[in-house]
């Protein structure tokens, strides 16, 4: 009975036995510990490429004025968190015929994670790609008359015509002339205002920087004298050679002639415009005047015109001068879809975004 009841060397196995659980549940308490940490690393790291993708993604869409090509990239490497790789392409053109058709495009950005703290020696910087659809929307624009001014206007002879009626023939027809209190007392042949109303002008509203004319002109001058609103395409005297773009070119103060004719696009002069109109010269599109108008000659405006916008920002204009010779002004809708189509911004399509657009 000594014999068998004596068990001296137990103790050993047993505590070898016990320090292998010890170890075995530490070394699988440790794996599990790491596998969530990197679990959860790559999962905050995934969610930080998403936010890095979807500012990228934001600040292009901010950052675009003008009318984009048919493609472009852009990688933004100031982000908080990491670095944005933006392509757009064009999927459908802007078209005009009788009204605008505008150009659709997908916009993709891929986000790259360079903050993360990552627990795998080989793990990738995360990424995520973002795409959205969005289409062109150009800058909106309150046509009050083919010719509409914040000042008098003064016409010489019968050889012109003021038309709201549009010559593209997609448009409601508009006035053909809108001054303040709708003055035509300096024009003698009122049958050549056409439009609506016919044969007269429309009423803007009282005069001068006080009056009421200058809120019916809706329009952001200052943001325009500023060049923050329809940025330059070109200062003059630099000058388009040609005018496939339909681009915006801007005088800065008086413009002693319109140097070439077959203009197209947005013509912004913040003083006073003179139009020598021999050889006779054409504008299609849109022209802003900050002061007057003297125009002699033959002349050609397929748009709208605009003068006297300086009022608006208090200053005060003269009289505008039509002297004598063939002048056209007529409302042309396609020829404004065109030239106000370059100018504008970038809308998201509503449900055209998503986070699980494919990439290599």
């Amino acid at each position: 009975m000594s014999a068998r009841l004596n068990r001296r060397g137990s103790t050993l196995p047993l505590s070898l036995l016990v320090i292998a659980l010890l170890g075995f549940s530490v070394a699988v308490a440790y794996a599990r510990l790491s596998s969530e940490r990197r679990i959860t690393g790559d999962a905050q790291a995934q969610v930080n490429a998403f936010a890095v993708a979807q500012s990228g993604l934001s600040r292009y869409l901010a950052s675009v004025t003008a009318l984009p090509g048919a493609a472009a990239n852009v990688t933004y490497n100031d982000l908080p968190g990491g670095t944005a790789q933006v392509n757009l392409a064009r999927i459908r053109d802007s078209v005009v015929t009788t009204k605008l058709f505008p150009a659709v495009y997908v916009i993709t950005s891929r986000g790259t994670n360079t903050t993360a703290k990552r627990y795998g020696a080989g793990a990738a910087p995360a990424e995520r790609t973002v795409a959205t659809y969005a289409i062109w929307t150009p800058t909106p624009f309150d046509i009050n008359g083919a010719f509409t001014s914040l000042g008098a206007v003064r016409v010489n002879g019968n050889s012109f015509e003021f038309s709201g009626i549009d010559r593209c023939g997609g448009a409601p027809t508009v006035a053909g002339l809108a001054v303040p209190n709708g003055d035509i007392s300096q024009i003698p042949f009122a049958n050549n205002l056409n439009g609506n109303p016919d044969n007269t002008a429309s009423d803007l509203g009282t005069p001068l920087a006080g009056g009421t004319a200058k809120d019916e002109v809706d329009m952001d001058w200052p943001a325009i004298v500023a060049g923050t609103a329809f940025p330059a395409n070109y200062v003059y005297p630099s000058w388009p050679a040609t005018f496939d773009a339909w681009p915006v070119v801007r005088v800065n103060g008086d413009l002693a002639d319109l140097p070439a004719s077959g203009g197209k696009g947005i013509l912004i002069v913040t003083g006073n415009m003179t139009w020598n109109g021999s050889p006779e010269r054409t504008w299609e599109g849109l022209i802003l005047v900050g002061g007057t108008l003297t125009a002699n000659g033959n002349g050609h405006i397929f748009g709208a015109l605009v003068t006297g916008l300086n009022v608006k920002t208090g200053g005060v204009v003269g009289l505008n001068d039509l002297g004598n010779g063939n002048k056209e002004y007529k409302y042309d809708s396609c020829a404004l879809s065109r030239a106000l189509g370059q100018i504008g911004s970038l809308e998201r399509v509503r449900n055209g975004w998503t986070d699980t657009w494919a990439s290599y």
